[in-house]
């Protein structure tokens, strides 16, 4: 099995990642907009020189988020596109759109819920939520896992936890896996699952 990362594979999560940073820097760039307004339109002779002193902190910090605002989004913009236009010569476009869906899809499938509730009392009216840092450690890795449609195979690629109990949960969960990647691509045929490294491998040929 070829387990070398295509473009694709590479550079999706790196795509979401730039989105993400550029939504956080654009909310920025506003909030620190609208806290200059604030201030501009504050009538106080004794905090004159404080006033003007966060304005210009605020200008200068606007400046910087709104370039990086502008700038991330750019950057996953072209990635996009090259993924695109090498989706158009080797594949079809349309598989780009699939793969990502189904890139969401499946890692909201692996998610696990980091909080349980732990009864103490008798009749299970008393409970306390504990958090499980297996389950943080199981999701940060399969949050990156990739899903990639193509005309004649599907791949996904999931990251392995590095802790031995993680570990454990993703290989329990193998056949829940295939199971749901094989209900949403029927028309392809998986094998199992195979580990390379740090990570496990579903490959699926048409059928």
């Amino acid at each position: 099995m070829n387990v070398k990362k295509n473009f694709f594979q590479r550079t999706f999560n790196i795509t979401v990642t730039l989105l993400m940073y550029s939504l956080f820097f654009l909310c920025l760039t506003i909030g620190l907009r609208l806290l200059q307004d604030l201030i501009a339109n504050a009538q106080s002779t004794y905090l004159s020189h404080l006033f003007e002193a966060i304005k210009q902190w605020a200008s200068k910090g606007e400046y910087y988020t709104k370039t990086l605002a502008i700038l991330l989004p750019l950057i996953a913009a072209f990635i996009i596109i090259i993924e695109l236009i090498l989706r158009l010569l080797y594949d079809t476009p349309i598989n780009y759109f699939k793969s990502a869906y189904q890139t969401i899809r499946l890692a909201q499938f692996l998610r696990q819920d980091e909080n349980s509730q732990l009864a103490f009392s008798i009749d299970n009216s008393s409970t306390v939520t504990r958090f499980n840092p297996i389950l943080r450690k199981f999701n940060r890795a399969t949050s990156k896992c990739v899903v990639d449609v193509r005309k004649d195979s599907v791949t996904i690629v999931i990251k392995y936890p590095k802790t031995q109990q993680a570990q454990k949960l993703l290989r329990d969960m193998e056949s829940y896996i295939k199971e749901e990647i094989s209900s949403r691509n029927p028309d392809y045929y998986f094998s199992a699952p195979n580990r390379k490294g740090n990570k496990l491998w579903f490959k699926s040929t048409k059928r």
